[in-house]
């Protein structure tokens, strides 16, 4: 039973890369599995992989490719903000050079002298 259960899973992120895209339906369809397995395979793709992700509208996300790069980016970003407004010192000038070190904006990159301010 175990096997089977592993074999199931190996087919779905398979399935799931193929189709970059992740979603009960999905597994449904291709898998032949009921609306609670598929549900139960996604979430543990999404607590054991990288791939997908579980949104707060329960829906899932597929996270690889381009919008997992721009996810890793903005979550970057995020953390140089919360470590600034941790540190109660919220300087729009490392601010944006912390968003040209994620790509999320044009400019010069952060100074060598500030670059281990913030996590990567």
């Amino acid at each position: 039973m175990h096997a089977d259960r592993e074999a199931l899973f190996a087919r779905t992120i398979a399935l799931v890369h193929e189709h970059r895209a992740a979603s009960v339906v999905l597994l449904q369809r291709h898998l032949g599995v009921s609306h609670d397995t598929a549900e139960t395979l996604l979430l543990r793709m999404a607590t054991e992989t990288t791939a997908v992700r579980r949104m707060q509208n329960g829906l899932f996300l597929y996270t690889q490719g381009p919008i997992g790069e721009e996810l890793a980016a903005l979550h970057g970003f995020a953390r140089a903000v919360l470590t600034a407004l941790a540190e109660d010192n919220v300087d729009t000038e490392l601010l944006r050079a912390a968003a040209v070190r994620f790509g999320l904006a044009k400019g010069e990159a952060l100074p060598l002298t500030l670059q281990g301010r913030f996590p990567p």
